[in-house]
């Protein structure tokens, strides 16, 4: 794959050089780490089609795109995790003891697992920003959001589809969508003959809670290859996601992540190009050429920029996830960039309604490591204070504590704006003192938890602080909305006031994924709006 494409026939040299000034023009804000004069600085590259981001949104759209025969760069601000290992070499970091593989340039972990000791300062997969005060994470590598998901794949029920999806996108429509991405990802609920293993008695445990204390329960579908996991119970390969690994990687393989499937067939292709370690700073469109430019930071393994680069495109797809996308968007309106957007930009931000529990004493052993994927789902739509939605994940301590975490997702009403600030270059989201609508979450899991300790023993508390009757939702690992469909964006992602330029990942969704993890819901809706866009827009 050549390192450029030739400027396109239609456009005069001058109009070229042009873009270039114009391109070049747009570096006025000093990057993260510094950069000097030392710092190499390449000429601007063309190429038809950029997509900013390589999680499910921009990994689905690379693959469409290559199966259509249409070429495309992806520019991804993480590091490439799949590479060859030599026998016994972990790729990602483990979870009681982080290094700097684990977290985006800091010294310390961002999710509360894990001795709070500094780590090397390095290009690690997770990154946490403080936002609407709350810790807002995201995926930071070749593969975004999927190398560090939990592998949850659900589907939301339908009559909570309808309160907050647009009737224009009938949940009926939706569903070949979700099959689509559910056949590529492997999903699939745990097999019983892995759920009956001493790793899983954390689930059998909670499976019976429930039953115990009559609330519904079901198998979480997942994206897992249950022989890799059956290798690792067997002991013919290290262990891996049955001692809970996932917030940083699963070593072993066992997840399914979009770098193995979507992102490798669209390589093998020869039609997709990948820049890894590359920070998109600002993004524009030329007034001249029409093309959009794009402002790049690349980076080394520890954070230092060591070159700057320029790019322009006809078409460019945004992917960066929730707060890289929307940011990006934001700060062109501002610094006037992309002068078009509407005022929708930015508006609809919300945080899934993220909540977590912990409850302790439940009477009976839970497992030293307690084994993943998360594989029980406790639906409570019904809840008198709302509904909400609750998996069961592992909590990997290496001790057994008799307890088992909770993780929750609700109706959150309340949506936040992302602002831009020129002058100090920074990105913030305004959100409310005091969220009611969390608030009633936070009460209806609370209601739920008291149901299971009544009839089961035990009490709820917030992980690491065991004050009775707690929970957290200070970190927010769902972020959505920004660029929502239908008002910032059309319904397939077209970015409105703007040709050629789309919006493919979680700042679509109107700021909740309708009581599930949103990652199969991002993906079926990135499935359904790239088949929209090469049917109408690449004639």
């Amino acid at each position: 794959m050549s390192q450029s494409t030739p400027i396109p026939s239609s456009v005069s040299r001058r109009s070229f050089i042009r873009a270039s000034t114009v391109a070049g023009s747009m570096l006025t804000v000093a990057p993260a780490y510094g950069w000097t004069m030392s710092t190499k600085t390449y000429p601007l590259e063309h190429r038809q089609v950029i997509i900013i981001g390589s999680g499910f949104g921009g990994s689905i759209t690379a693959a469409r795109l290559a199966e259509k025969g249409v070429a495309s760069l992806i520019i991804e601000q993480g590091r490439r995790w799949d590479n060859e290992l030599k026998p016994g070499e972990r790729r990602f970091s483990p979870n009681l003891y982080p290094n700097g593989n684990s977290t985006w340039l800091s010294h310390f972990t961002v999710v509360p697992l894990g001795p709070p000791l500094p780590i090397p300062r390095s290009t690690g997969v997770l990154q946490g920003r403080k936002l609407a005060g709350k810790t807002v994470l995201n995926g930071a590598a070749f593969g975004g959001g999927s190398i560090t998901y939990g592998g949850v794949l659900v589907k939301p029920e339908e009559q909570i589809y309808k309160k907050v999806f647009p009737a224009e996108i009938p949940f009926s429509e939706m569903q070949r969508f979700y099959q689509k991405v559910g056949d590529k990802l492997s999903r699939g609920t745990i097999p019983d003959d892995v759920l009956n293993t001493d790793s899983f008695k954390h689930v059998r445990v909670a499976k019976k809670q429930c039953e115990n204390a009559d609330v519904e329960w079901e198998l979480l579908h997942t994206g897992t290859h249950w022989d890799i996991v059956r290798d690792e119970i067997a002991g013919r390969i290290p262990a891996s996601v049955i001692h809970g690994e996932a917030i940083y990687g699963v070593n072993s393989g066992a997840k399914a992540t979009t770098n193995e499937t979507y992102l490798k067939e669209a390589e093998a292709t020869g039609l997709l190009e990948v820049r890894t370690l590359h920070q998109v700073q600002d993004i524009g469109q030329d007034p001249v050429t029409g093309f959009y430019t794009i402002e790049v930071n690349e980076i080394n393994v520890r954070g230092k920029v060591i070159a700057k680069r320029s790019y322009s495109c006809e078409k460019l797809f945004l992917a960066a996830g929730t707060v890289g996308t929307t940011g990006l968007l934001v700060k062109a309106k501002t610094k006037g960039t992309l002068p078009k957007l509407n005022s929708e930009v930015g508006e609809g931000w919300g945080n899934n309604g993220n909540v977590y529990a912990l409850r302790l004493g439940v009477g009976e052993s839970t497992g030293q490591w307690q084994g993943g994927p998360p594989s029980i789902g406790i639906r409570d739509l019904e809840n008198p204070l709302g509904p909400i939605y609750m998996e069961h994940p592992q909590l990997p301590l290496g001790v057994d504590i008799s307890g088992l975490l909770y993780f929750g997702i609700g109706l959150n009403p309340t949506r936040g704006r992302f602002k831009y600030d020129e002058s100090a270059d920074k990105i913030s989201i305004e959100w409310p003192e005091v969220d009611e609508g969390q608030n009633t979450i936070n009460q209806a899991v609370l209601n739920t938890m008291n149901k299971m300790n009544q009839a089961n023993g035990g009490f709820t508390t917030s992980l690491l602080t065991y004050l009775k009757d707690k929970v957290k939702d200070d970190i927010c690992y769902h972020p959505l909305g920004g660029v929502v469909m239908g008002k910032a964006a059309d319904f397939y992602g077209r970015v409105k006031g703007y040709e050629g330029l789309y919006v493919n990942d979680g700042s679509f969704l109107p700021g909740s994924s309708a009581c599930t993890n949103p990652s199969l819901t991002i993906s079926a809706f990135a499935e359904r709006n790239i088949e929209d866009i090469l049917a109408n827009d690449f004639a």
